[in-house]
C-alpha cells in the first residue's frame, strides 16, 4: 500500500512540475516579447522617413507636465535613428536647462483630418491616403474627419482606426466647399481630448481661398495645433507660412492620386517626434523664448522659437507617465510571474529530494 502511495505521489509531483515549468516557459516567452515591444516605443521616434534631407529640429509644441515642468515637444527629420538625451539641448530665454528626452507617446497624439474632395477620382485618392495614414498611426493615437463639402463632422475624435476609415468611406462629399468652418471643427475636436501634441491635417484637392490663413490662424494658436497641408495642385504662401509658423508644413501633390505619398509624409513626422521636458519657473501663458539644439554624427541642426508656457490641468493625466507607466507594467507582470512560478519549482524539487531521502532512510 505504502509504495503505491509514493508511485502516484510521485506521479502527481511530476504532472505538477510539468505544468509548473510549461507555465514558466510561457511567462518567461512574455516577458521577452514584451522588453523589445517598450524599447519600439524609443524606435518608434526614427525619423529617418522625413520628408526632409539632412538632420533638422523643429519645435512643434509644449505640454505642461506638472506646475514645475514643461515638455517641449520638436521633430527632428533626417536623423538617423533613435536619438539619446545626450543628443539635445536646450536653452529657455538664452539660459541653458537641463532636459528628460522621450520619444512623444502615442496617448499623446490628436489629429483632426479635414478633407476637401470632389467625387469621383479626387474622393478615392483622398480617401486612400487616409487610410493609409490612419494604418500608420500608433496604437493610442486619435484622429477625427471633418468634411468641407458641406462642412459637417464625419467622425468625432477616436482612437479607433477603422472607425474612420468606415466612416470616411460612407461619407459623401458635395457642392461648394467651406474649408473655413470645417477647419474650425476639426480643431474642436483635437481640443476636446487631454492636452497633448494636437495637429489639423489638411488634404484638398481644389484651389485654396486666399484668405484662409487668417481665418484660422487664431484658433490654431489658440488651441496650440500644428497644421499641415496637402494640397492638389498648389498652396498659397499666406497658408505656407502659417503651416511652418504653426509646427507643421505644405506639401503639394500633383493629382489625387499621388496624395499618398504626400500624406504618408506628414504621418511620418508626426510620429517620430520627442519631449524635451525640464523645470521653469516662468507663469503659465507667458510668452518664453525657446532654442534647440540636436546634434548626430557629427551634424548639429537648431531652431528658436517663442512659444506660451502652457498652464497645468490636474485633472489631465499626464499622457506621457500614464503611457511609460503601461508598458513598463506588462513586463515587470510577466518576470514577477515567471518568478514566482520558478520558486514553486525549486519547492516542488525540494519536496521530491525529501522524499527519495526519507525513502532510502526506511
Amino acid at each position: 500500500m505504502h509504495s503505491n502511495q509514493a508511485v502516484s505521489g510521485a506521479q502527481r509531483g511530476r504532472r505538477v512540475r510539468g505544468w509548473l515549468l510549461c507555465v514558466t516557459t510561457c511567462a518567461i516567452a512574455v516577458a521577452v516579447s514584451a522588453t523589445p515591444a517598450v524599447s519600439a516605443m524609443a524606435a518608434a521616434a526614427d525619423p529617418s522617413t522625413s520628408r526632409m534631407r539632412g538632420l533638422g529640429v523643429r519645435v512643434v509644441g509644449t505640454v505642461a507636465v506638472d506646475p514645475s515642468h514643461v515638455s517641449v515637444i520638436v521633430a527632428v527629420p533626417g536623423a538617423g535613428g533613435p536619438l539619446n538625451a545626450q543628443a539635445f539641448r536646450l536653452w529657455q530665454n538664452g539660459r541653458p536647462k537641463a532636459v528628460r528626452v522621450d520619444p512623444l507617446p502615442a496617448s499623446a497624439l490628436r489629429i483632426g483630418v479635414v478633407v476637401d474632395a470632389g467625387p469621383g477620382a479626387e474622393l478615392l485618392g483622398t480617401q486612400n491616403a487616409i487610410a493609409d495614414l490612419m494604418i500608420g498611426l500608433p496604437s493610442g493615437a486619435q484622429a477625427a474627419v471633418a468634411g468641407a463639402r458641406p462642412a459637417r463632422l464625419v467622425q468625432p475624435l477616436t482612437d479607433d482606426a477603422g472607425s474612420v476609415v468606415r466612416a470616411l468611406a460612407d461619407a459623401t462629399f458635395s457642392g461648394p466647399s467651406d474649408d473655413t468652418s470645417a477647419l474650425r471643427l476639426a480643431v474642436r475636436e483635437v481640443l476636446s481630448g487631454p492636452p497633448g501634441r494636437r495637429a489639423v491635417v489638411l488634404i484638398t484637392t481644389r484651389p485654396i481661398p486666399a484668405g484662409l490663413a487668417s481665418e484660422v490662424s487664431g484658433e490654431l494658436r489658440a488651441a496650440d495645433a500644428s497644421l499641415y497641408v496637402a494640397a492638389v495642385p498648389e498652396i498659397a504662401p499666406s497658408l505656407a507660412r502659417l503651416a511652418s509658423a504653426s509646427g507643421g508644413w505644405a506639401v503639394t501633390a500633383s493629382s489625387a492620386r499621388s496624395l499618398l505619398p504626400a500624406v504618408d509624409a506628414i504621418g511620418a513626422d508626426l510620429v517620430h517626434q520627442y519631449q524635451l521636458a525640464y523645470t521653469t519657473a516662468v507663469p503659465a501663458l507667458t510668452a518664453t523664448r525657446l532654442r534647440v539644439a540636436v546634434a548626430e554624427a557629427g551634424a548639429t541642426a537648431t531652431a528658436e522659437a517663442t512659444v506660451r508656457v502652457p498652464a497645468y490641468d490636474s485633472s489631465a493625466p499626464p499622457a506621457q507617465a500614464s503611457a511609460r507607466r503601461g508598458g513598463n507594467a506588462g513586463v515587470s507582470m510577466a518576470w514577477l510571474i515567471a518568478a514566482a512560478l520558478l520558486v514553486g519549482l525549486a519547492g516542488a524539487a525540494i519536496f521530491d529530494i525529501r522524499q527519495a531521502r526519507r525513502k532510502r532512510t526506511l
